[in-house]
Formats: C-alpha cells, structure tokens, sequence
C-alpha cells in the first residue's frame, strides 16, 4: 500500500472516530482544542501539558506521554518532550552523538524513524512486537501495563515519535487504540508548526547570534532598519594565518579554526558578548550595555572573556606542540563607543553588522598587538571603565584614524 493510500485510510479512520458512533471517550472536543487552543501553545511543553489534562478529563488510562521530533541543529539532532502523571512535562535535547548510545539503537524511536510501524507492548497478553528488550524491562519498573508507539509524520514526510503508556490494568481499549490513532493526525501539523519555530530561532541564532535573532524574528528585516547602541568591541585575528592556510592540509586549517572560534564563543558568550561576525580567521564581538554602570561591567567582562579565551588556548597549544602542530595565536584588540547596529546589504542578500568609529579603532588596536608582542590591547576609554589594573604603552598612530591614540594592556601577562 502507498503512503497516499496509508494516510488516506488513517484520515477515514480519524474521520469515522471523530464523527462516528463510538464507544468510551469522545474525540471531538479534543480535536476542537487543537484546533482552536491547542495552535495558540508557544511551545511544546505547554501543547502537551494541556493535551494530557484534557485526555486524563476524558476519561483515557493515561500515566505516560513522550514524542521525539528530528530537527536540523548544529549540536542536536531531535527534541523530546515526556509527561509523567506524577511528574509533569520536561524537555530533552537530544545530541547528535545518541545515535551511538546502545540504548538508541533497536529502541521504539529507532525503530519508527526508519520506517518501522507501530509498536504494542502488553505483557498482560503477551504482545511484545519488538526486540529492544531492556526499553521494556525500563517499562515494567515503571508499571506500564500498555504501551503504543506510533509514527507522527510531517508534511515533508519526516516520520517522528510519539508514545502513550497506562498503568491501568486493563490498559487501552481497542477503542482507546483508535482515537489515539486518530489523533496523532491531528497533532503532527501542531508538532510541524512548533518544529518549524524552533528551525527558525536556531538558524538565526546560529547564524547571526540570539540578540540579532530576536531582532529579526520580531520585524527588523527590512533594508535600513538601524539603532544606535553602546558597546564593547572585540576585534580578534589569528597570528601568520596566510602561512597557515600554505603550509596545512584543508582539514587541518578548518579543524585549527574551529578550536579557536570555539575557545573564544566559549569565554564570550556567556558574558554576553554576542559574535557578530567570523571574518576569515577575524572575530567581530560585541558586548552591549546601556548605561554607565552596564558599559562598565561588559568592558570588564570583555577583559575576562579574553583571559580566559588565552589560557584556554595555552592548554590546547601544549597538546598541539606534543602533536608537533602548529599552535593557536591570536589578538585582541578592544574599544568601547557608540556604534549604528543594523540591517546592511543590497535588496535581496542582508546582514546585521555594526558600523562605527569603535569597530575600526578595536580592529586597529588587534593589529597593533604584533608591534607590541602583547596578545591584549584595548583604548583609554576601555581602561577607565575596568577594575583590572593596567598600564600604558604609548601614544601611536591608528590607521585611517587621525592623530595619536593611547595604547593600554593589562599589567599582568597573559599566557598564549
């Protein structure tokens, strides 16, 4: 049978359960829900919170709930949300590397993301359609006396999990059976909905950081669409790059860029330095505030993400040396100013950059790390604002900026 024919059948079936004479519980006013409520859910957690409320009010033997859908992540490879009786919903994030786990492999999930059919489990009447022995034994201590797992397909074809389980004695009816059957149809286009936002938040915070994201997502799209903002800038390079990218095997210069890039997202991020851009072997950073006291803490903050993304390196570079590979360097020019944020571009390719006096004086500080054999620059103005103590190294001039401009570093030395 094809899949047209399969979803056929399963819409008529969904259709006689909702419309027809049944017995037990009715469908129809959960299927209302969904379709009218159940779309206004911001998230799955909610979605399946007021599902199991209202499946428990109809009258169905439930005490477990658990779905599992694929979606394109650079770290995870599918979201799950369970619901316990006694416990509520959770949210589990599911890495790319539990495709290795041995408890992923030949489990119901597995199984009907291949390809596989339902799976009934009910040791009562000895059904157990499925090889994944040690799933079940985790079943028994639970005291699941029933239990179905059944394909949600998408739009696209995707086939992704979903899972009911009783403790009841008695379990699901042959009844029950067919409206959860039913209404898994009803619930793959909501699931799809939800996926399709979490997609959209992903790809944008993954390519543009989570504070240009929330930009995006709330109407700054258009061509123009600017604000002036305080902030810290960081500007980073990588020491002898172009001799680098001559002397290494692609593999290799990727994989050095890598652990760089994720050394210093490491130390940044969560000192709300937001990465702007990847420019080549350049990272763009910025660290908004607003306010004296806010400008203060990112300036200091900026100074400790640096720190923190050398010695990081300093480790890594002696596991390189012992590997007789080229170690990791780079430089660290910061500013602090007023700097437009905003969507530049031509009409139908945009980005979100900063562009300002600041973005240029941290990149030319970075250059200025080589003449100064010192990893860490920074201006006058950022050293005003940290409680890290400094000293300056001399009035110099800045490329494509007028006059003489003070250089400062920190007063201790900095492994790199």
């Amino acid at each position: 049978m094809t899949a047209l024919a399969n979803a056929d059948t399963s819409l008529t079936c969904a259709r006689e359960k909702l419309l027809g004479p049944s017995e037990g519980w009715s469908l129809a006013p959960l299927a209302e829900w969904l379709l009218t409520e159940g779309q206004q859910a911001h998230n799955a957690e909610i979605l399946v919170a007021g599902l199991t409320e209202r499946l428990l009010k109809l009258g169905l033997p439930l005490d477990r709930l658990r779905l599992s859908v694929e979606t394109l992540h650079p770290q995870l490879i599918a979201w799950s949300v369970s619901w316990y009786k006694d416990q509520g919903t959770s949210i589990f994030l599911a890495p790319h590397s539990i495709n290795l786990r041995p408890d992923f492999k030949g489990s119901p999930i597995e199984h009907i993301r291949f390809g596989g059919a339902e799976i009934r489990y009910r040791p009562a009447l000895g059904l157990l359609a499925h090889n994944q022995q040690s799933f079940f034994d985790d079943l028994v201590q639970e005291q699941i006396s029933d239990y179905i797992a059944l394909p949600m397909i998408f739009s696209n074809s995707a086939r992704n999990f979903i899972s009911f389980g009783s403790k009841a004695v008695e379990g699901f009816s042959d009844d029950d059976l067919a409206k959860l059957r039913a209404l898994v149809l009803f619930l793959a286009p909501l699931f799809e909905t939800l996926e399709l936002r979490f997609l959209s938040k992903t790809l944008l915070e993954t390519y543009v950081g989570p504070r240009t994201a929330d930009k995006v997502l709330s109407g700054s799209i258009k061509r123009g669409d600017s604000a002036l903002i305080q902030a810290v800038i960081w500007y980073s390079d990588l020491r002898n790059f172009t001799g680098l990218t001559d002397s290494l095997p692609a593999c290799q210069l990727i994989e050095l860029l890598n652990e760089y890039c994720e050394h210093v997202a490491a130390a940044a991020e969560p000192r709300g330095g937001e990465i702007l851009q990847f420019i080549g072997d350049a990272i763009l950073i910025v660290f908004a505030a607003e306010g004296e006291d806010a400008l203060r803490q990112a300036a200091n903050n900026a100074v400790e993400a640096a720190i923190d993304a050398f010695s990081g390196l300093a480790v890594v570079n002696h596991r390189r040396q012992r590997r007789q590979e080229p170690a990791i360097r780079f430089g660290v020019g910061l500013h602090v100013g007023t700097v437009t944020h905003g969507n530049i571009g031509s009409p139908s390719r945009l980005a979100f950059n900063v562009v300002g006096g600041a973005v240029n004086q941290a990149a030319r500080l970075e250059a200025q790390t080589k003449d100064f054999d010192t990893p860490l620059l920074f201006s006058s103005d950022l050293a005003a604002l940290l409680t890290h103590p400094s000293r300056k190294l001399g009035d110099v001039p800045l490329r494509g900026l007028k006059g003489l401009h003070a250089v400062h570093a920190l007063e201790s030395s900095i492994e790199i």
